[in-house]
């Protein structure tokens, strides 16, 4: 089984919106845009009830909900083998689910089965209301009919979802925070669990540890440095009572209970002494849940049970050179899977249909796939090597309040080196202006396709902007710009006949001896900064070049200054704020004056 959707209403910072799921799906975007409250909705829904916290006004929009006000959650479970309700009566009889039909192309449920292609379904819904004079949240998880939507606290008898159905979806969810010390301990619920699903209770080992720990080889109470008190304590006790018990110590309570609470995990290198978890790195603590539950999913698996689940940020804690096998492996052996993230190296490991970018504009949740098609060999060059090797940028970009797509790779290659520079020798002034690296996103624009990479990227994004050349092929990309419905927020574009190379140039200006003094280490050093123009556009994508140019602007108090107010001005144009550095030529077009 599966969940093909996800509706939310009401729920912290999403008022409304629905999601759609794939067998592994990878979700990223901004902060605070909701991926933390969609995997929380998954867990009100169909997870045990002890993987939320209960709820207060706070899990409402808003937070301070009104007596009518409803927090209202649905999923659609799917993938019923047969897609036959008889075959399946634990879910569809009378006072259970009523069974409904998925169009998986489209994610439309219908009550009556119309094309054999259509999937066997049902809905589970989950409400809440705050009780204002009883100061508490109460909630009901139940079956929904979308044909006939009820108010579950006005309905008598709800028709509510037994556990055991929700234990054949096997829902689990491993949470951002993890870094426990305890997990591979009988004192973990998921230990145990999974302990009982593999059938390996240790009880033979247990019981012979207990016995030995009551009656031990070196007591320690007979240690000779301890010898002396204990006898003259025992001597003391003898004189009221008789016969009475003598003083032992020993390291746990000596019954099977005590002996699995004790029970600590260690790790070792080698042949090197073990050492418990709590004192291991961050990294290991953090597998360890993951290293469990896949454990526990090969035990479902291998009963023929569901396994769906749910990962926030598994890159965290995790080098780098692991993160994408990290996920590939819990794909592998999961029924479904359905990941967050804030990594583009993590996003980008995925298919590229089943990535949603996520927006949450005033409360309405959105989610996109980050391609609505996949790639295949008639795919145009331009867009395999944006979407494949370029696709960590775009998703990176994307991030960010506003993105700018350059007319071509050499302009965000330059941009980019240039910032970065910048960045690393930024001192601790704060003068409020816009941040440039803050808010706007660069996407590697592949073979000057600036309009057609808009137009991919259009329904992804609220603020898409476009920077081109000042020369004919620029203009007339701002004229297929403006032509398009809707047109980029803003388009920037340099001054007549400049490329990107001139405004380096116009940068170098600043200080011209200085920076291109600077850069003398060069194989036939440039000796003005119009021979670093030449050689800029002579050597497109030249990343080592590039590098040397910011790293002389960003050196050098004029360059860097300039290049400050050049970003500045480029953020506040993206934004559609006045600035004098880019002059308003038509609606929606912006010219750079230097």
């Amino acid at each position: 089984m599966r969940i093909s959707d996800l509706s939310i209403e009401n729920f912290r910072g999403i008022r409304r919106g629905t999601v759609r799921f794939k067998t592994h799906t990878i979700i990223t975007g901004p902060n605070n845009a909701g991926k933390t409250t969609i995997i929380e909705a998954l867990a009100l829904l169909v997870g045990r009830d002890r993987l939320v916290r209960d709820l207060t006004e706070h899990d409402f929009t808003g937070a301070d909900p009104q007596p009518a006000d409803r927090l209202r959650l649905i999923a659609t479970i799917t993938g019923f083998e047969g897609n036959d309700p008889n075959a399946h009566t634990d879910w569809f009889r009378d006072g259970r689910a009523v069974p409904k039909w998925l169009d998986d192309t489209t994610g439309h449920v219908h009550p009556v089965r119309q094309n054999p292609a259509w999937l066997l379904c049902c809905q589970v819904g989950f409400q809440a209301h705050f009780d204002r004079a009883a100061l508490c949240v109460e909630t009901v998880r139940y079956f929904h009919d979308h044909a006939h939507p009820i108010d579950p606290f006005v309905e008598d008898v709800p028709v509510g979802v037994p556990a055991k159905l929700l234990q054949q979806v096997g829902f689990f969810l491993v949470r951002a925070s993890r870094t426990w010390d305890g997990v591979l301990s009988f004192g973990s619920e998921l230990f145990r669990r999974t302990v009982r699903a593999a059938d390996g209770q240790p009880a033979a080992a247990i019981l012979t540890e207990r016995d030995r720990l009551r009656r031990p080889d070196q007591p320690i109470e007979a240690d000779p440095h301890l010898a002396t008190l204990v006898t003259r304590i025992n001597a003391e006790l003898a004189r009221f009572l008789p016969r009475g018990p003598t003083l032992k110590l020993r390291v746990t309570g000596t019954d099977s209970r005590a002996v699995l609470d004790a029970v600590v995990a260690h790790f070792s290198p080698a042949d090197a002494p073990p050492i418990p978890a709590a004192r291991q790195g961050s990294g290991l603590l953090s597998l360890q849940g993951l290293l469990l539950l896949l454990q526990l999913g090969r035990a479902r698996a291998e009963a023929g049970e569901g396994f769906l689940m749910a990962l926030e940020e598994p890159e965290l804690h995790v080098p780098p050179a692991s993160q994408r096998q990290l996920v590939h492996r819990i794909q592998a052996l999961s029924t479904q899977t359905i990941t967050t993230t804030h990594a583009p190296a993590v996003a980008a490991a995925g298919d590229p249909t089943a990535l949603l970018l996520i927006r949450n504009d005033n409360g309405i949740l959105s989610a996109e796939p980050l391609l609505t098609e996949a790639l295949t060999a008639g795919t145009p060059g331009w867009k395999r090597k944006l979407m494949q090797s370029g696709r960590p940028d775009v998703i990176a970009a994307l991030m960010h309040d506003m993105v700018l797509i350059p007319e071509g790779r050499s302009d965000h290659e330059l941009l980019r080196a240039i910032l970065c520079a910048v960045m690393l020798r930024q001192g601790w002034t704060e003068d409020g202006q816009r941040s440039f690296a803050l808010e706007v996103g660069l996407v590697p624009t592949v073979d000057a396709q600036v309009v057609r990479t808009y137009g991919l990227l259009s329904r992804l994004h609220a603020r898409l902007c476009c920077l081109v050349d000042g020369d004919a092929a620029g203009r007339g990309y701002v004229r297929e710009l403006r032509a398009v419905a809707p047109p980029p927020a803003a388009i920037l574009r340099w001054p007549d006949e400049w490329t990107i190379e001139h405004v380096v140039g116009w940068l170098l200006e600043a200080d011209e001896v200085g920076m291109v003094t600077e850069l003398s280490h060069l194989p036939n050093p440039p000796t003005s900064a119009a021979d670093v123009v030449v050689r800029l556009t002579e050597h497109k994508n030249d990343i080592v070049l590039y590098e040397a140019v910011g790293e002389a602007i960003a050196d050098n108090q004029a360059g860097a200054m300039r290049a400050a107010e050049l970003f500045v001005g480029m953020a506040t144009a993206c934004a559609g704020e006045p600035t004098p550095l880019f002059d308003m030529a038509a609606p929606g077009v912006r010219v750079f004056q230097p």
